[in-house]
């Protein structure tokens, strides 16, 4: 079975989305609803929790990062661990605190400790 390459989110009363995960770099809550940031531009998402959208995007390369961010670990470009892990995405943003999932960001990495 090929692996999925998309999800579809509610952007508006009567609207749906289609958005390739390698047009994703991050998507951060913001309280009913959250940001899907892209390329180009950012779209507001609603219709569901964050909780069940992480859910939806098991076993991609959308990972959760902290409570309210998922990054796309494909367009992470740099890892900073220590005291106050963070990651920087390809549009130089530095997104940060890393508290879940930074063994599967290592690993990603390729960082063995």
């Amino acid at each position: 079975m090929e692996k999925r390459k998309f999800i579809t989110l509610k952007t508006g009363r009567n609207t749906f989305r289609k958005f390739d995960f390698d047009d994703i770099l991050v998507i951060k809550a913001d309280g009913a609803y959250f940001d899907v940031f892209c390329r180009k531009e950012k779209f507001t998402v609603s219709g569901k929790t964050f909780e069940k959208l992480e859910e939806e995007l098991k076993d991609t390369e959308l990972v959760r990062i902290n409570r309210s961010c998922i990054v796309n670990s494909q367009k992470c470009i740099e890892l900073k661990d220590g005291t106050c892990p963070a990651l920087k995405l390809i549009n130089k943003e530095i997104i940060k605190p890393i508290t879940m999932n930074l063994l599967k960001l290592k690993e990603l990495f390729n960082i063995k400790d």
